[in-house]
């Protein structure tokens, strides 16, 4: 995930289109009519969640009581170990049959043929752009398993002492920062993270450009554009207001969290996971938090990246079909929705989208970006090698310390992306 771009439809698998509001996935056993024996191998992502991980346990003890013959054995991989894991089983041939992948990493290890194409249980409503980052040559790879899409995160008490609302616009984020820094002088409007690469990259879809597209059997970048350059001089913008310290060049999606939480800042671009942890570390901060979709851009986008995982089968598996019924087990809403309130995120589906956000004013948000409002990044192999240059990053970094302007910000992700595309 981490990556948890995202945000489209290879194979069409329709959302918010379903009859069964459930979701499908539990009315129908995804092995009606076969019998399911043998030991599974489960690779799981660490939650670094006691709770969780009990959750997921208990979910495979459910399956396995449910079919007699069935032995479920999960392993939780650490996230830091994982990719290059990944790698080195996939190579040696050490691979389990089912594994949680990260939805950037997914279209990776497609392209190396790792996977077993997967289809969507019927009656279920994938959330499109996890649909978007598990297709590869028009074949699905990954069952969407949950995501969480960033909105805006922002200090209700300090938006009624200046007076403001919310903004819904580029230009009113900078229009409400100035009020709010003119009224209440001592706490920052925002800041932004050189290393933030998710809130940095989706604005060239709020201007309307593509950070690459698809020509034949290749890509072609698109950042080296007019929405490009805006997004740049945007990102721009916001760091020569001077809200942000000078440390925060090197700051991530963690650091600009860690700053909200501790009473330096009104507003951030952040998901469900983030408010969560703020409000744990800090309950005083109940009630005085409001959450907003992302605000569009000159193009009127309010795209955020869609980071998050899914369940993929593995090619070399003997237990493909077993694979496919547990997976479709997890993915089922009874079954995701409580472990997806425990990790901050949301569930793959419509339906488990729905039942989870319910009515909360603060989660429903998250939820309407998600499903509405979110996108995944190009699906393909070489969006890894992009990733893993930090490519993003290090263009924001430069721009901030005044080592190139945002046209040529622009052209220098534009040419590292089309380098690696080739």
């Amino acid at each position: 995930m981490r990556v948890g771009s995202v945000m489209v439809l290879a194979l069409v698998l329709a959302a918010c289109s379903g009859d069964d509001e459930s979701g499908g996935a539990a009315d129908e056993p995804a092995d009606a009519g076969a019998e399911l024996r043998g030991d599974l191998t489960v690779w799981i992502m660490d939650p670094d969640n006691p709770e969780a991980r009990v959750t997921i346990d208990a979910t495979g003890a459910a399956f396995e009581e449910e079919h007699e013959g069935v032995t479920i054995d999960i392993e939780y991989v650490p996230w830091p170990d994982a990719y290059d894991r990944f790698g080195t089983g996939i190579a040696g041939g050490q691979v389990p049959d089912l594994a949680e992948m990260g939805t950037s990493w997914t279209p990776v290890f497609a392209e190396q043929g790792a996977f077993a194409p997967v289809e969507a249980p019927e009656g279920v409503d994938y959330v499109d752009s996890l649909v978007e980052s598990g297709t590869v040559d028009g074949a699905n790879h990954g069952y969407p398993w949950y995501a969480g899409a960033r909105a805006m995160i922002y200090r209700t008490d300090v938006f009624a002492q200046a007076g403001v609302e919310p903004p819904t616009t580029w230009d009113e984020i900078l229009s409400v920062g100035d009020t709010i820094a003119a009224t209440v002088p001592d706490i920052a409007p925002m800041h932004v993270g050189g290393a933030d690469v998710h809130m940095l990259a989706p604005l060239v879809w709020g201007a309307g450009g593509e950070i690459a597209t698809p020509e034949g059997d290749t890509w072609q970048a698109g950042v080296d554009s007019e929405a490009g350059r805006q997004a740049f001089r945007f990102f721009e913008t916001l760091w020569k207001k001077g809200w942000s310290p000078e440390a925060a060049v090197q700051w991530d999606s963690v650091d600009l969290r860690d700053a909200f939480a501790n009473g330096r800042s009104a507003m951030m671009v952040g998901g469900g996971w983030d408010l969560s942890a703020i409000l744990a570390a800090n309950p005083d901060l109940e009630g005085r938090v409001g959450t907003a979709l992302m605000p569009a851009g000159p193009a009127g986008n309010q795209h955020a990246f869609a980071g998050g995982s899914h369940l993929v089968v593995f090619q070399e598996s003997d237990q493909q079909e077993l694979a496919n019924a547990f997976a479709r087990h997890l993915i089922a809403p009874e079954q995701v929705t409580t472990f997806t309130e425990q990790i901050g995120f949301l569930p793959g589906t419509v339906a488990g989208v729905e039942e989870s956000v319910g009515d909360d004013d603060l989660t429903s948000v998250f939820g309407r970006q998600l499903v509405e409002y979110s996108r995944s990044y190009p699906a393909a192999g070489w969006w890894g090698e992009v990733e893993g240059a930090l490519v993003f990053p290090t263009a924001a970094q430069r721009l901030m310390q005044g080592e190139i302007t945002a046209e040529e910000a622009a052209a220098e992700t534009n040419a590292a992306i089309q380098a690696a595309v080739a």
